[in-house]
């Protein structure tokens, strides 16, 4: 039937025949006859409908996808069956001159001009067609008839009649259909009228982004005016239709129509649960003024009742920028009519050019209001809110800052003995000079470690038969910390040699310490280092490709003495995990209530392969261990840990994990990585820690991660398992994926799981569609708000959906999406 089309198409097409005739006359034909003609006749139907349509969009400058440039295809991201293809705007009339053209031109008595055939108005940014029209005596106005056609830089407009003001350039056309290419706007008019303040108002009409003949959606108005000045439209009498179906009526609607900043609503947020909504919620967008702003979000909770959320920005000269929210519920039936509030402001700015400030302040009125409000595992389980204020002003070669730290700690199960300190005040002064290789400085720091006392539990400190230091809830410290250093760098092409020495100086202020113990504490730690290493590299071929291949072994050597620091409280000082960085650190701690104690010689070799002819690194793998010269004494605890404990074989194995660690980038957008910790002190290559991770961002737009934790638990590192397995204490994997099904489809997933608890502690799973006017997303969260699972209400089960009509609004909430952007590579949703 391939051979039929043509002639069909010509048939009904080029001839217009109507096949029209008398039933009598085909009353003695045979069946089959019959039924090729109302096959004919149905496709004459489809023929010229179809051409009606390819017409219509002609008309307003569409082009079919096929007939696109490779470069404007890729402009349409294939989302779209066509583009609007703006032709050149020649013009050769400049300035306040009009040229008008016509086949036939007659002059009336009154000074009128009427002009036939072929009518055109070329002005500098306008251009005027149409069969008839009537140019006025005065020259300034001009009235036309028949195949209306106007073009300007980012419009074009068609019609039936037009009335034309050149000195006020209003405009005034019946009947219309008109396009905007910038905004991919289009639509219809009984009456389009262009004003002198520059409005464009249509009457009894509609306006969509959707491409011709497609009206997913449309807002249908009685009046309908578009403001380009302002970014905003208004409508009377609205509609908003979906599929030719009235969703939404609004007696008057004001929305914006491009992306400047605007007052108005934001997207709705609604979450589905298996009894209906369980939230909505309706951000109020408030644009004060251009540097600062305000969003009112009112949410209703269906358990809960209404939270408001209100969030201010602002921008000031010298890039003073902060942004103040303040949340509350007036009462929780859920928590005996309890007020919720939370309230939080972060800042800075420049008070001089080398002066900066910053603030991070958040407070809440109860330990569960982050579970009960907040949309992912990570936020829900924050177990403490920063308080900080701090400035900073720099100089060549000082650094001056002054900082005030406090926390507020979501557990009341906690005591005032497990609570942190707050920094009150902290002050630094830093010094850093250079000249030539050489490099000298001080690092120095004076803070106030203060802890309010918030329950009846206090207790005095005391110490133990055995020296253990209890130094119970009434401690307070002033610490001082003086760090001068020298080092001497060395750099050439084979390889470097950097020797460093530095001195820590702490000093003490206690109050409420046990009576055993000195007020005043003091230590003085020097350590030495000396860090060198060498470059080798070689060329070599391998199938007829040109590599690279680097060696590069390198050792740290590490003298700091044991210097007894258990009288010294612990306020803001942990002990490194080990792992890769940490082998080639010259201390121990993070934090200056302990230092020192470390004598090590840490060996590692790298090995690189690159691409000579990309550049590209290919294949990195490294192999490192230190060796300590002796046992570590000083320890977070005010007694030595026993030799069978973890913390124990930690501080007394001769020799540091074997950490062994291999990259590969087989393509440019796929990397393989793995990382091994082994044992083998008490035997050979025991496993101590491992990780594996596949990242991959592929040109097509799959993008993926993988990635696998194990860390063994102590009996694994001590060797002394009482069942012989040597069980992981902690194994987490976490998964990203985003691909496209179809060039308007792209699915997305996530996911984090816990494989010691066997569970997932969240998960999501979405769609995304994106057409050439309209774009959905809908996606299940599900996520943990405790880090205890057995709590009540703990797991959290939602459904999310986002609605986007491309030049109206939309509905839905973010966040599931912007969270997938932490674990996907490359991932960005098709719109915030």
């Amino acid at each position: 039937m391939q051979w039929l089309e043509p002639l069909v198409k010509d048939f009904c097409l080029n001839q217009r025949a109507i096949l029209s005739t008398k039933t009598s006359k085909f009353s003695e034909c045979s069946k089959p006859f019959s039924v090729g003609i109302v096959s004919i006749v149905f496709l004459c139907a489809v023929f010229v409908a179809k051409a009606d349509e390819q017409k219509s969009a002609s008309r307003l400058d569409w082009l079919p996808y096929d007939q696109l440039t490779l470069e404007q295809q890729k402009a349409t991201r294939g989302i779209c069956a066509g583009a609007y293809v703006h032709p050149p705007f020649i013009n050769r009339v400049y300035g306040q001159t009009t040229e008008v053209l016509a086949d036939q031109a007659e002059y009336q008595q009154n000074g009128d001009i009427i002009l036939e055939g072929r009518v055109s108005a070329n002005s500098e940014k306008m251009r005027i067609f149409s069969d008839k029209a009537k140019l006025s005596n005065d020259r300034s106005q001009l009235t036309t008839q028949g195949n209306i056609v106007v073009r300007q830089p980012n419009a074009l407009i068609l019609g039936d009649e037009g009335l034309f003001n050149q000195q006020s350039q209003q405009m005034d056309i019946k009947n219309a259909e008109y396009l905007i290419y910038a905004n991919h706007f289009r639509g219809k008019a009984g009456r389009l009228q262009h004003t002198d303040t520059g409005l464009v108002v249509i009457e009894d009409g509609y306006y969509t982004s959707c491409s011709p003949n497609d009206n997913s959606w449309r807002l249908v108005g009685s009046e309908i005016e578009l403001n380009n000045g302002t970014g905003f439209g208004t409508a009377t009498h609205a509609r908003l239709e979906l599929g030719g179906v009235p969703v939404f009526y609004w007696p008057y609607l004001k929305f914006p129509i491009d992306s400047r900043r605007h007052t108005g609503l934001l997207y709705p947020s609604i979450s589905l649960g298996s009894e209906g909504v369980d939230e909505y919620g309706q951000p109020l967008y408030l644009n004060l003024a251009p540097n600062y702003d305000a969003t009112i979000s009112p949410y209703w909770y269906r358990n809960r009742g209404t939270l408001l959320n209100t969030e201010l920005r602002y921008l000031l000269p010298s890039d003073h920028f902060g942004t103040f929210n303040y949340g509350f519920l007036d009462k929780d039936p859920l928590l005996n009519d309890k007020r919720r509030e939370l309230v939080s402001f972060q800042g800075g700015g420049h008070i001089a050019p080398s002066w900066i400030y910053k603030v991070d302040y958040s407070k809440v009125s109860d330990d569960d209001y982050m579970r009960s409000f907040e949309s992912d595992f990570d936020s829900a389980n924050t177990t403490k809110l920063n308080q900080l204020a701090e400035t900073q002003y720099s100089t060549a070669h000082w650094t001056y800052l002054a900082r005030v730290q406090g926390f507020q700690e979501l557990n009341d199960q906690l005591t005032d003995a497990q609570r942190v300190y707050y920094k009150l005040p902290e002050l630094q002064a830093n010094a850093a000079y250079s000249a030539d290789a050489w490099r000298w400085g001080s690092d120095n720091q004076t803070v106030r470690f203060y802890k309010p006392i918030t329950d009846d539990s206090a207790q005095a400190g005391s110490v133990s038969a055995t020296g253990a230091i209890n130094w119970g809830t009434g401690l307070q410290a002033q610490r001082t910390h003086i760090a001068p250093f020298i080092g001497y760098r060395q750099d050439w092409l084979w390889g470097f040699i950097e020797g460093k020495v530095k001195a820590g100086f702490s000093q003490y202020q206690l109050t409420g310490q046990p009576d055993e113990v000195a007020a005043t504490q003091q230590s003085l730690v020097p350590t030495y280092s000396l860090d060198s290493g060498l470059f080798f590299e070689r060329d070599f071929s391998l199938f007829d490709q040109s590599y690279v291949q680097t060696l590069e072994p390198r050792m740290l050597m590490v003298y700091s003495p044991a210097v007894e620091q258990a009288s010294q409280p612990l306020f803001d000082t942990t002990e490194y995990d080990f792992d890769n960085n940490q082998l080639f650190r010259d201390s121990r701690f993070a934090g200056l209530d302990r230092q020192g104690d470390l004598q090590k010689v840490a060996l590692g070799i790298t090995s690189r392969f690159i691409d000579d002819s990309s550049g590209r690194e290919l294949l990195t793998l490294s192999l490192g261990q230190a060796l300590y010269l002796k046992n570590r004494t000083v320890t977070l605890s005010s007694t030595p840990y026993s030799d069978n404990t973890q913390l124990g074989y930690q501080h007394t194995r001769p020799v540091s994990p074997l950490v062994g660690a291999v990259t590969y980038d087989p393509l440019s957008w796929l990397t393989l990585s793995a990382s091994r910790q082994w044992n083998t002190d008490r035997s050979a290559f025991a496993l101590e820690r491992q990780e594996e991770k596949i990242t991959a961002t592929h040109p097509s737009g799959i993008s993926f991660l993988l990635r696998h934790t194990k860390n063994y638990s102590g009996c694994a590192l001590t060797d002394d398992c009482a069942d012989g397995v040597k069980k992981p204490f902690d194994e987490t994997g976490d998964f990203g994926l985003t691909a496209p099904l179809t060039d308007q489809w792209r699915m997305f997933a996530i996911a984090r799981r816990d494989f010691v608890k066997g569970d997932y502690k969240e998960a999501i799973a979405g769609l995304e569609y994106e057409s050439c006017c309209w774009m959905i997303r809908i996606a299940k969260h599900q996520y943990y708000t405790d880090d205890d699972n057995s709590k009540p209400d703990a797991f959290q089960n939602k459904t999310r959906l986002q609605l986007v009509l491309k030049g109206f609004g939309g509905i839905g909430k973010k966040e599931p999406y912007t969270r997938s952007k932490e674990f996907i590579p490359g991932y960005n949703p098709l719109f915030n």
